[in-house]
């Protein structure tokens, strides 16, 4: 499911208060946005299989991405660790820990979405600070940076919270059907 949901590009517009060029005079705008759904994807993980599962799965993506195949968005092998993204994908396994935690085996609307928070936030936290962390290893300029953090971490945030909200509850009636067909 990671690799699948790595290489899905969900294509949204949606409009936006303002413009990001003070030039224009456009009130509202229409704004399009790519967005790779992994995040409920790890989240959908943690809650069907729980901590353990969640973790060994989350494991073996990255070692598969970091020997043999190229199964992360920009490629994959051991120099993938230099790049500016794969602290995001480091962060999964706390998250996984964290959501999993949260939900233990209680599923409602409340958990799912303190789960979904929480998670999304420790995702993009440690995103934040490995892209720095990468761009002092690669003497980058802060502009370059801020691009990269607007670009991972931007308005993607909300997105992230809403799918990875639904696929925490998605999870719940999946758990239950596959309980009922293990007898």
């Amino acid at each position: 499911l990671i690799i699948i949901a790595t290489f899905t590009q969900l294509d949204f517009s949606h409009y936006v208060f303002g413009s990001l060029n003070p030039a224009d005079d456009a009130f509202l705008q229409i704004k399009r946005c790519v967005y790779i759904p992994q995040i409920p994807v790890i989240f959908f993980i943690a809650a069907l299989i729980g901590k353990r599962f969640g973790i060994t799965t989350v494991l073996i993506y990255i070692i598969l991405g970091l020997t043999c195949f190229p199964i992360f968005a920009l490629g994959g092998g051991i120099s993938y660790i230099f790049e500016y993204n794969f602290g995001y994908i480091l962060a999964y396994i706390p998250a996984v820990c964290i959501v999993s935690f949260i939900l233990k085996d209680k599923v409602n609307y409340w958990t799912a979405a303190e789960a979904s928070f929480i998670g999304i936030l420790t995702i993009h936290v440690i995103g934040v600070f490995y892209m720095i962390l990468m761009a002092i290893i690669h003497q980058d300029s802060f502009s370059h940076v801020t691009n990269w953090i607007v670009m991972q971490s931007g308005l993607k945030i909300i997105y992230d919270f809403i799918f990875g909200y639904l696929a925490i509850l998605f999870s719940k009636p999946i758990k239950q059907v596959l309980w009922l067909s293990m007898g």
